[in-house]
């Protein structure tokens, strides 16, 4: 599976979606999440089992307007779309106070372990970046260590353990000095 590019993620902030190919040949339409996509989320994660909504929430919440709404109005989100338009996974990066943001993801059961959460945490640090985060971090049920690998595979992190949790950070170096090249464009 190839990395994700810069200037893909940089065109999910002007609303234009990135097709991508999975590991198993489908492929999915992934652009940032709409107020609309309220009642596809809600969906998804009905369709969702109760150990993967558990495993994304640390419990199963109720899937109220106003869960959604948060949801779906955090920092940056994202969604996947299947070819038939059916949402498949969501991704969201809150920022907390200062630079620091949290990442979620969390992937429809039958669209698991195609490299689609990876791609979905790809693009939100390359955006996280982009938009000068310090840091990202995740908070995962001790033993969950998806979060731990998919972004070490991006750089260094630190792992923090505490009361059943672990916290998972990766400092972020800004890329603003790639970013006219990557992109295609020149600096002004």
């Amino acid at each position: 599976m190839k990395k994700t590019r810069l200037a893909d993620s940089a065109h999910l902030f002007a609303g234009s979606g990135v097709t991508t190919r999975l590991r198993d040949g489908r492929s999915v339409i992934i652009r940032t999440a709409l107020p609309q996509d309220a009642g596809d989320v809600s969906a998804m994660h009905v369709r969702c089992s109760t150990e993967t909504v558990r495993h994304r929430y640390h419990s199963v919440p109720s899937m109220t307007g106003r869960f959604l709404s948060c949801l779906l109005g955090t920092d940056i989100a994202l969604v996947a779309e299947a070819p038939n338009h059916t949402i498949v996974a969501m991704a969201n990066l809150g920022r907390d106070a200062g630079n620091d943001g949290e990442l979620a993801v969390l992937v429809e059961d039958d669209w698991q372990r195609r490299g689609l959460g990876t791609i979905m945490l790809d693009h939100l640090v390359s955006m996280a970046r982009l938009v000068g985060y310090g840091e990202v971090y995740t908070v995962c049920l001790t033993g969950d260590d998806w979060f731990r690998r998919a972004l070490a595979r991006i750089g260094a992190v630190q792992v923090e353990q505490a009361g059943g949790y672990d916290a998972t950070r990766l400092p972020l170096r800004p890329t603003l000095a790639r970013l006219p090249a990557e992109l295609g464009t020149t600096a002004a």
